[in-house]
């Protein structure tokens, strides 16, 4: 297969604000098109058209959304056909933009209790929470699906407890970066690193075995990163 790369052009507004960037397919395939999203948290966005080859401004911030926003910049926007959904803490919930139709919602839902770092993810068009339990000394990964009639955050899943007994006590930090079903947990603490991958179909836990840096005695570990979903595929 034949791997097509394409050199996006720059934005015609340039933002100095922090940003998350997220992308829809127009279709089924890479032949028809894609569209690459940005929205500060200044409420300036942008939307690249790869069919055009350009960026455009499609339309204005609503003004009922409180500014400047509260993004969490390291939850990556997840997409479900043309929408994308962004996490938001102020107020506490989800901001979704239709890239079909231009249309901004806000969605107030409680995040679950107890919970420290946290991202979306998606999975069969459904958006689901990745999160660190932390409730007195104990520490745990959750998963949870959004209900669509309640708008309520539903635990689906949760880390084996004897892989969360080694945990306990320990101040952990999470990052997490997911893509097509499959999530790729970081976990870290004092003189821990520990990466984990989640399967969403089977709901599967793997340790991923340690990896140490050429040249350092340190494992490595994810500090931030954006894992694109969907993504266009390679041309035969």
């Amino acid at each position: 297969a034949n791997t097509i790369t394409q050199e996006i052009p720059r934005r015609s507004v340039q933002a100095w604000s922090r940003v998350a960037v997220g992308m829809v397919m127009n279709g089924g395939t890479s032949n028809e098109g894609y569209k690459v999203m940005w929205l500060g948290n200044d409420g300036n966005y942008e939307v690249y058209d790869s069919m055009k080859n350009m960026w455009s401004c499609p339309g204005t911030f609503p003004p009922s959304f409180k500014l400047p926003l509260a993004l969490n910049f390291r939850s990556q926007p997840v997409a479900v056909g043309s929408m994308l959904y962004f996490m938001c803490a102020e107020p506490e919930g989800v901001l979704s933009y239709d890239v079909s139709t231009g249309i901004w919602r806000q969605f107030v839902i409680p995040l679950p209790l107890h919970l420290t770092d946290h991202t979306l993810a998606e999975f069969q068009g459904r958006v689901m929470l990745v999160g660190l339990l932390c409730k007195n000394a104990a520490t745990c990964v959750c998963i949870w699906e959004l209900q669509k009639m309640t708008l309520l955050w539903k635990e689906v899943d949760r880390m084996p407890n004897i892989w969360c007994l080694e945990f306990y006590g320990k101040h952990m930090k999470m990052t997490c970066l997911g893509n097509s079903g499959l999530l790729m947990l970081s976990l870290k603490a004092k003189r821990m690193n520990r990466l984990v991958t989640y399967n969403l179909l089977n709901k599967e836990w793997q340790k991923v075995p340690d990896c140490m840096l050429p040249c350092s005695r340190k494992k490595q570990w994810i500090a931030c990163g954006t894992a694109f979903g969907p993504c266009p595929s390679a041309l035969a």
